[in-house]
């Protein structure tokens, strides 16, 4: 049976502090109570449209907020740590949170150009991995060799050698793959790590990341707006709508079957064939900003199963059919 290699309770995350850490007039809470586990080597996909708060959670996973003015308000992340022990990664130190980044949790960015050094070659930014890390290698050329052979590298010795700016968006997305995994993090974040590529090119990032994810034994909480991305690759998936998770469960249960209009409404506006163009929907509206959340449902606004129930000030209910639930009061 699969452990836990990371779980995330009732996390809150608020923007506005002040440098003694004091709270701003109103400061704006930007995540509301985030629940999701992950386990050993599951590729786990956090979905939604922009400014739903995905990359936040994210970041103050890393605790890479913007400070003074973001802050963790509520919650906890525990990450299980080598004996087996889980530890609160808001409450342990900078300095020992500084060991735990990319040694154990490692990330990917969206845009590998800016994630690599441009002046310095890809075999001298490979190598620099083994001396931040807390794992020994006694061969770490071998171990770079391996992994580019294993993410599709032919030409070995031409891309050690090369610059960033001497390779493609997509190699250099696979050379950021490659820097992650060499520390044999227990997971790795991918922030949207194929939003700057070109269709065909996605395909094959992801496949390489879920590929030497699956080698490795490394989980991996994949970040993106794609539902198509996440009914290819994501074994369980969160939705996420105005800083709260709204719908999770088996990503065929969650595809299948959603539960949440909002999740519908996301699954409604893929195109399946180029005859369907026309009758291609949309959810109306947007995101609220932060700074408008309500306590009761955020997506009433824009439901189309909306009435006077959903106005509420009240937070949705949790329905659960086994392991599939939605926040919802239409279901």
């Amino acid at each position: 049976m699969s452990e836990r290699v990371l779980e995330v309770k009732d996390l809150s995350v608020a923007f506005g502090h002040h440098k003694n850490g004091e709270p701003a007039t109103r400061p704006v809470q930007v995540t509301d109570r985030i629940n999701f586990h992950i386990d050993d080597g599951e590729f786990f996909a956090l979905v939604g449209e922009s400014g739903c708060g995905k990359s936040v959670t994210a970041m103050a996973i890393l605790r890479l907020l913007p400070t003074p003015s973001a802050k963790v308000v509520a919650g906890s992340v525990l990450l299980r740590r080598e004996g087996g022990e889980p530890v609160d990664l808001t409450k342990i130190s900078l300095k020992e949170m500084q060991k735990v980044r990319g040694s154990e949790i490692a990330c990917i960015f969206q845009e590998p150009m800016q994630a690599l050094n441009p002046v310095l070659t890809i075999k001298r930014q490979l190598l620099e991995v083994f001396k931040f890390c807390n794992r020994h290698c006694d061969d770490p050329m071998a171990a770079i060799r391996n992994l580019l052979t294993q993410a599709g590298f032919k030409d070995i010795d031409r891309v050690l050698d090369s610059y960033p700016h001497e390779l493609s968006g997509g190699m250099l997305q696979r050379i950021c793959i490659v820097m992650a995994l060499l520390p044999k993090p227990k997971l790795i974040i991918a922030d949207e790590p194929t939003t700057a590529l070109d269709v065909t090119v996605q395909a094959q990032v992801l496949a390489v990341l879920k590929e030497l994810a699956a080698t490795t034994g490394t989980a991996v909480l994949l970040i993106t707006h794609n539902m198509g991305i996440v009914s290819q690759y994501a074994e369980r998936m969160a939705v996420m709508y105005a800083g709260r998770i709204v719908e999770m469960g088996a990503t065929k249960e969650v595809i299948g079957s959603p539960m949440h209009p909002y999740t519908r409404g996301l699954l409604a506006a893929i195109p399946e064939s180029h005859e369907d163009l026309g009758t291609l929907r949309s959810i109306p509206g947007q995101v609220p900003h932060a700074r408008d959340f309500v306590q009761g449902c955020r997506f009433a606004d824009r439901c189309e199963f909306c009435d006077k129930p959903c106005l509420t000030a009240e937070v949705p209910p949790c329905v659960k059919v086994g392991t599939h639930e939605a926040h919802c009061f239409k279901i």
